[in-house]
C-alpha cells in the first residue's frame, strides 16, 4: 500500500560510494598520505561483525566509510558526517549536535558503538544530547542497517553505527612509529580546529595517543532562524543572518597501549571528552518583579570519561579459534544551564562487559557464541529533571552462524535479553510528587536470517528476514516534566510493552567492469511501536508530548550507482548517484513523526597526480507526510565541493592542503527529523581551508 502511494521516487539507481566499490582513495594503515588506487578493489573488513567478513559478504545492508571517503564527509557531529549517505539522515540540534537516523528510526533504536562497545552517553535519551565521540579521530565508520544487528543489543532495532578508533592498538607500527595531524578553519562559524595522532611501538608493545580541540562562534544561516515566524513578533534578531546560541567548544584526548604476543593480545585505553555548546532557541521567563519577559538561552556542558580494556586469544581452548573479552567503564555527566543557572544535571555510569567465542568450523558453518552484561546507573537532578533516576541491568546471550554452499551464502543469528530497570522514586503524574519505587522487567528476543545468491560473477541477490524486540527505555516509561532544551513537556507511560518488528529486505548488487551499484527495498511491520504523540495541549508554556504505543508500518528503498572511467591523460573520473525514500504510517492512518524526506543525489569524483576533487549535489523533497500538530518541512538543494592537493616531498612528512565548500547555494536547510527544524536551520554557505600532515 505505502509503496504504491509514495514510492514513485525511490529507485533512481545510484552509487556505492562508500563501500566495496569506491575505496579508490585509501589511507594506508601506516599513516602515509592517501594513494589513489584504480586497478583493484580492496577488501573492507567490517569489525562490527565478529566473523571479520568483508562488507560485500554481508547479507544485510552495510556501508563502510574510511580513507578519503570518510575525510570528505567529516563534520562536527556524527549525524551530519553520515547524513549524505543513502538511508541515513541527521537528528540535528543545530549544526554541532546530531545523532544518526537510519531509515527513519532514531534515538535508542539506533545503536552507537565505539570499537563494538556502546558509547553509553545520554544521546539516545534526547536529541539535544551530543554523541561523546570525535568523528575526526576515527579510522573507519561502519553502518549496519536493520535489526540483523541484534549482536549489539535488541534495542538497536533500526541498525548500528560503529566507530572504529585506534585507542587500543591492534598491531605494532611497521616503521615503529606513525602519525597524522590536521588543522582547519571555516568562514561561517570562525572555526578553529586542530587534531593529532601518534602511534609508537617496539617488540611486542604498542602505544597510541590522540587529541583534538575545536572552537566555533555562532554560525551563519541563509535567512531568518524561524521557519514559521510569528507575525506579531519582532524579527530583528531573527533576520541577523546568525543563529544565536549555536556556538561549540569541545576537546578531548585518548591514551592507550597494548601488549601483542603470538597467541594473546591485551590492551587498555582511557578517553577524556569535554564539550560546551549552545542550544539554539530561547525560553521566555517572566521576572519575579513582573517586568518584561526576558530571553534565557540554554547551553550544555558535558564530560565523558571512558576506560576500555580488551583481551584477545587465538586458539585459546579446544574447539575454538578465538576468545575475546571487552570491558568499557563510562562515566558521563551532562549539565543543562538556563542562562547562568544550573537547570538539570544528567549522570550516567555504565559498566559494559562483552565475551565472544568463535568456534572452529562445523563443516561449512562458522560462528560465534557470546554474552553481554551491562549495568547502567542513570540520574537526572534539578527542578526540571523530566526523567527519574534509575538502575538498568541487562544480561544477554547471542549466537550467529555463517555458511557458504556454492553460489549461496547463509547467515543466521539469535539474541535473548533480560532487561530489569529499577526506579527508586517515580513521579505521580496527577500530583507531581515523589511516589513509590517501580520496577520494569522485559525479555526481548530477536532472530534474523539472511542469504546471498550469486546469480553470476557480476550480480548478487540478497534477502533478509528478521524478528526483533525492543524493551522500552526509562524516558519512555517514566518521563514526567518539562525538558527545557527540547522545549517540550514529556510524559511517559509505565504500562508500555515490548516493541517488536518483522523486517523483510531484498536487494541486488552488481559489478560490471567500471559500473557498480546496488538497490534495496525493505519493510518493517511494528507491533506496539513506541513514539511521542503531540496532544496539542500545553503545560508550563510547553507542548505536551505523551509516549504512546500502537502498530506501525514502514516501507522504503535505497539505490546507488557509480561508473568509473578508465584513467587517461586527464585523470581518473567517476560519476555517481543515489536515491532513498522511507515512509511510516501508524495503525490509526496518521504518519509517524519526524520522518526524513525522499532524496536524490548526483556527484563527480576526479583525481590526477597530486590533485583530487569532488562535487556532490543532493535534492531533498518537501516533507509533508507529517504527524498531527507537526509542521511541513520544505525541500532543499545541497551543493558541496572539495579540492585537495598532496604536496610532493622527499621528507618523511607528507602534506595535503584542502579547500571545501559546503552548502554553496546558501539554501535554507531544515532537517525534518529534528525537533528544532522550525527554529534552527543548518549552516549556510561555508568555506573550509585545512592542512593534513602524515608521517
Amino acid at each position: 500500500m505505502l509503496i504504491s502511494i509514495r514510492c514513485g521516487v525511490a529507485l533512481a539507481l545510484c552509487t556505492n560510494l562508500f563501500t566495496t566499490v569506491s575505496l579508490a582513495q585509501q589511507t594506508p594503515a601506516n599513516g602515509a598520505a592517501p594513494a589513489h588506487k584504480h586497478e583493484t578493489l580492496e577488501e573492507v573488513v567490517v569489525t562490527a561483525n565478529p566473523l571479520g567478513r568483508d562488507s560485500s559478504d554481508l547479507s544485510q545492508s552495510a556501508t563502510v566509510l574510511r580513507g578519503d571517503a570518510l575525510r570528505s564527509q567529516l563534520s562536527n557531529s556524527l549525524g551530519e558526517t553520515l547524513a549524505r549517505m543513502p538511508g541515513l539522515s541527521n537528528a540535528s540540534f543545530g549544526e554541532n549536535v546530531g545523532r544518526p537516523v537510519i531509515r527513519g528510526l532514531q534515538g535508542t533504536r539506533v545503536g552507537v558503538l565505539s570499537n563494538n562497545m556502546a558509547v553509553s552517553d545520554a544521546s539516545g535519551v534526547s536529541q539535544d544530547h551530543a554523541v561523546s565521540v570525535e568523528p575526526f579521530l576515527m579510522d573507519q565508520v561502519e553502518v549496519l542497517r536493520g535489526p540483523a544487528t541484534l549482536l549489539y543489543g535488541s534495542g538497536a532495532i533500526g541498525g548500528v553505527v560503529n566507530m572504529v578508533s585506534p585507542s587500543i592498538p591492534q598491531t605494532v607500527p611497521e616503521k615503529g612509529y606513525s602519525g597524522r595531524a590536521i588543522t582547519q578553519a571555516n568562514t561561517a562559524a570562525n572555526e578553529e580546529f586542530a587534531a593529532g595522532r601518534l602511534d609508537l611501538g617496539a617488540d611486542a608493545f604498542a602505544f597510541h595517543a590522540d587529541g583534538f580541540h575545536r572552537r566555533t562562534d555562532d554560525y551563519e544561516i541563509p535567512d531568518g532562524a524561524d521557519l514559521y515566524p510569528d507575525e506579531d513578533a519582532s524579527q530583528e534578531d531573527d533576520d541577523s543572518g546568525v543563529l544565536e546560541n549555536s556556538y561549540l567548544d569541545n576537546e578531548g584526548a585518548t591514551a592507550g597501549g597494548s601488549w601483542i604476543g603470538e597467541q594473546w593480545r591485551f590492551g587498555a585505553s582511557y578517553t577524556d571528552y569535554k564539550s560546551d555548546y549552545g542550544i539554539p532557541g530561547a525560553e521566555e521567563e517572566i521576572p519575579e518583579d513582573g517586568g518584561e519577559p526576558e530571553l534565557v538561552f540554554v547551553n550544555i556542558e558535558l564530560q565523558s570519561k571512558r576506560t576500555e580494556a580488551e583481551l584477545v586469544g587465538s586458539d585459546p581452548f579446544r574447539g575454538f579459534e578465538q576468545f575475546k573479552v571487552r570491558f568499557a567503564d563510562t562515566n558521563y555527566e551532562h549539565t543543562e544551564f538556563e542562562g547562568s543557572e544550573v537547570g538539570t544535571v544528567f549522570n550516567s555510569d555504565s559498566k559494559n562487559t562483552r565475551i565472544e567465542l568463535k568456534h572452529n568450523p562445523w563443516g561449512a558453518w562458522q560462528g560465534v557464541f557470546g554474552m553481554q552484561y551491562t549495568d547502567l546507573d542513570f540520574s537526572a537532578v534539578g527542578a526540571e529533571a523530566f526523567v527519574p533516576g534509575s538502575n538498568t541491568k541487562t544480561g544477554a546471550i547471542f549466537w550467529i552462524e555463517h555458511a557458504e554452499f556454492g553460489a549461496w551464502q547463509f547467515d543466521a543469528g539469535l539474541r535473548y535479553d533480560d532487561v530489569e530497570t529499577k526506579v527508586p522514586n517515580t513521579l505521580v503524574v496527577e500530583e507531581g510528587a515523589v511516589g513509590p519505587s517501580a520496577n520494569a522487567q522485559f525479555n526481548p528476543f530477536s532472530a534474523s536470517t539472511g542469504t546471498i545468491y550469486s546469480l553470476n560473477d557480476n550480480i548478487d541477490l540478497t534477502f533478509t528476514v528478521a524478528h526483533a524486540e525492543r524493551a522500552p527505555g526509562v524516558d519512555e516509561l517514566f518521563a514526567n516534566g518539562p525538558h527545557v532544551a527540547t522545549q517540550v513537556f514529556e510524559v511517559g507511560d509505565p504500562s508500555l510493552d515490548n516493541e517488536s518488528s518483522l523486517h523483510v529486505e531484498g536487494g541486488v548488487r552488481m559489478e560490471m567492469g567500471g559500473l557498480t551499484g546496488s538497490a534495496t527495498v525493505y519493510s518493517d511491520t511494528f507491533n506496539d511501536y513506541i513514539y511521542q504523540s503531540d496532544t496539542g495541549q500545553e503545560e508550563d508554556g510547553l507542548p505536551v508530548l505523551f509516549w504512546s504505543q500502537q502498530d506501525a508500518d514502514f516501507i522504503g528503498a535505497e539505490a546507488e550507482l557509480r561508473y568509473s572511467f578508465e584513467p587517461n591523460s586527464s585523470g581518473h573520473w567517476q560519476l555517481f548517484s543515489f536515491g532513498d525514500i522511507v515512509d511510516g504510517e501508524l495503525s490509526d492512518n496518521t504518519d509517524v513523526p519526524l520522518l526524513p524526506p525522499k532524496r536524490i543525489g548526483l556527484g563527480i569524483d576526479w583525481d590526477h597526480q597530486g590533485l583530487a576533487a569532488n562535487v556532490l549535489w543532493i535534492h531533498a523533497y518537501d516533507q509533508d507526510n507529517i504527524a498531527p500538530f507537526e509542521t511541513p518541512t520544505p525541500g532543499y538543494d545541497l551543493l558541496n565541493a572539495e579540492l585537495a592537493y598532496t604536496v610532493p616531498t622527499t621528507s618523511q612528512f607528507d602534506w595535503q592542503v584542502y579547500l571545501q565548500g559546503q552548502n554553496l547555494l546558501n539554501d535554507d536547510i531544515r532537517n525534518s527529523t529534528s525537533f528544532l527544524k522550525d527554529t534552527a536551520p543548518q549552516i549556510g554557505r561555508n568555506v573550509i581551508l585545512g592542512v593534513r600532515v602524515y608521517f
